[in-house]
């Protein structure tokens, strides 16, 4: 994830179009969603070219510290992270932030190949200590499943899903909240359920089915496992035979004859 909104820096970036100046791009972007204000278009980072010394007020060539010889902040950082690609500056002392070559943006945490390394096929930074990651291609370029909001600029944090796809953490919550446990995407579950699937099979014994049923056969098609099978139809749900998963879909039903 990108890191939260939280700067005091010394400069303040110069819009390349209308010649504002902003603290960053999220706040100019604050300023275009608050109604009754003159709008600019999106601050692009990357053709930022000027920024303002906020202690002499000097307007200088982007960098990372004032050159400005009468200032008192002369050869001081703006703050004490920076990033020239970004035009990023940070005075957050506690934060720990580090630029991706390949995501070509600025990212919370130590750096690629000591917290975060970069998935080429995800096109992602991945947490070394992640040791379940899925690879889906640009898993990270679309919108959140849930709120539809970009991810890959997000300043909030994101939830991996043990199919590999994602969403916002609060998303997530909000999600798992109307009791789905499903990915909205692919259908897989989005956890390992194996506590939920042993109190389906204890309800599954608890109430037996009506005689006229007995003989009822569902062809289910398990959103786990990807495989066909035939299970005895039963209410509460179908099992896959083959990984135990109750997050089934129904193909159909027929009567097996009595005789077999």
């Amino acid at each position: 994830m990108l890191f939260p909104l939280s700067f005091k820096p010394l400069g303040k970036l110069r819009h390349p179009s209308s010649g504002r100046l902003y603290t960053c791009r999220l706040c100019c972007e604050q300023e275009r969603e608050m109604p009754m204000k003159q709008q600019d278009s999106p601050l692009d980072r990357y053709a930022v070219t000027e920024v303002l010394c906020m202690r002499c007020g000097a307007l200088q060539p982007a960098g990372a510290h004032c050159i400005n010889q009468k200032c008192e902040s002369h050869g001081k950082p703006y703050a004490t992270y920076s990033c020239k690609i970004c035009n990023l500056y940070d005075d957050e002392k506690d934060k720990v932030i580090y630029h991706c070559p390949f995501c070509n943006v600025c990212r919370s945490g130590i750096g690629l190949g000591i917290d975060y390394r970069h998935c080429m096929r995800c096109n992602a930074c991945v947490s070394l200590a992640d040791d379940r990651h899925h690879c889906i291609p640009q898993r990270l370029q679309g919108n959140c499943p849930i709120c539809h909001e970009s991810m890959f600029e997000s300043t909030e944090p994101l939830r991996g899903l043990k199919c590999g796809h994602v969403m916002h953490l609060s998303c997530f919550g909000m999600y798992m909240r109307g009791q789905s446990y499903t990915c909205p995407l692919c259908k897989k579950s989005v956890e390992d359920m194996k506590e939920y699937f042993t109190l389906l099979d204890a309800a599954v014994r608890m109430q037996p089915m009506p005689a006229a049923y007995t003989a009822t056969m569902s062809n289910i098609y398990c959103q786990d496992c990807c495989q066909i099978g035939k299970v005895q139809y039963h209410f509460v749900g179908c099992k896959c035979t083959n990984c135990g998963s109750y997050n089934t879909r129904e193909l159909g039903r027929e009567e097996e004859s009595r005789g077999r």
